[in-house]
C-alpha cells in the first residue's frame, strides 16, 4: 500500500512538472482549494483483511474545509472536521490529501494496527486526528468518482460538484 501510495506521488510529480513550469515545488504540493460539493462514499473495506464495509461517508466541503459523517468499523457514527486540497495529476484526474479531527472512536485507534501514531494522543482521546488521501476522477462536468485512501481503509464513491 505505501509503494503504491508512494508511486502515485512520483508520477503525479512528473507530470505536474511538465504541465507548469511557472508554480514553484512548495505551491505544486500545496494544490489548490477544492470546489464546493457533497461527497457520498457508501462503502469501503479494511486495507488488511479486504472485508466489506457500508461506512456511508457523506460530507460536504467549501472553500476546502469539510465536515464529513460516516460509520466506523466499530458500527458507531463519528463527525469529522477536515481540511483538504488537491493537485491535478493529469486532465480529469486528481490527488486529494486532506487531514484534520474527528469524534467517534473513543479512543480505539490506539489498539489498530497499520496506524502510524497509534501510541500516541492523537489517538487515544475522545477526539482524534484524521487523514488520508483520495484519487479523485472526473466523469462529467460536476460529477467525478473517487477512491479515499486512509492508513487503514479503502472507501469508495461518487462527489457531486455544487
Amino acid at each position: 500500500m505505501k509503494n503504491f501510495i508512494i508511486s502515485i506521488l512520483i508520477l503525479g510529480s512528473f507530470s505536474l512538472s511538465a504541465q507548469d513550469k511557472k508554480k514553484s515545488f512548495w505551491e505544486t504540493i500545496k494544490g489548490e482549494e477544492l470546489e464546493t460539493s457533497i461527497t457520498f462514499l457508501p462503502v469501503g473495506s479494511h486495507t488488511k483483511d479486504f472485508d466489506f464495509l457500508d461506512v456511508w461517508y457523506t460530507s460536504y466541503n467549501y472553500k476546502s474545509i469539510e465536515l464529513a459523517v460516516f460509520k466506523n468499523s466499530y458500527d458507531f457514527f463519528t463527525i469529522a472536521l477536515i481540511y483538504k486540497r488537491q493537485i491535478k495529476l493529469i486532465e480529469k484526474l486528481n490527488f486529494i490529501y486532506g487531514f484534520g479531527i474527528m469524534h467517534g472512536y473513543g479512543g480505539r485507534l490506539q489498539d489498530v494496527t497499520g496506524i502510524p501514531f497509534r501510541n500516541t494522543f492523537i489517538f487515544n482521546g475522545e477526539i482524534n486526528g484524521t487523514g488520508g488521501i483520495s484519487l479523485d476522477y472526473r466523469i462529467a462536468k460536476k460529477i467525478s468518482v473517487q477512491l479515499n485512501v486512509s492508513p487503514v481503509v479503502l472507501v469508495y464513491g461518487v462527489r457531486f460538484i455544487l
